[in-house]
């Protein structure tokens, strides 16, 4: 399943407006460069790489898969703690 990069741009906006910030604001959490970050949102960026999504999800507080695209949820799921059984008793 290819990348949709205009999909990209539109979540990493929303995500970033929920938050109040402008590009300038993101660009100095994530340390993404400026132009790169724009180029992305605007879905023109043919391509991205793995580190720059994972900043970009790290800063904004949400998943790199809703980034990507492969989750509507914007955080992950919180695992369930799995239940411990007692060690048996000799």
């Amino acid at each position: 399943m290819p990348l949709n990069m205009q999909e990209l741009g539109k979540r990493i906006v929303a995500a970033r407006e929920v938050l109040g910030w402008s590009q300038r604001e993101l660009v100095r959490v994530s340390r993404v460069g400026q132009n790169n970050l724009s180029v992305l949102e605007q879905g023109k960026k043919p391509s991205v790489r793995a580190d720059t999504v994972v900043r970009l999800a790290e800063a904004l507080g949400v998943s790199a898969d809703y980034l990507l695209g492969l989750t509507d949820a914007p955080t992950p799921a919180k695992k369930r703690p799995r239940t411990r059984k007692p060690a048996p008793v000799d």
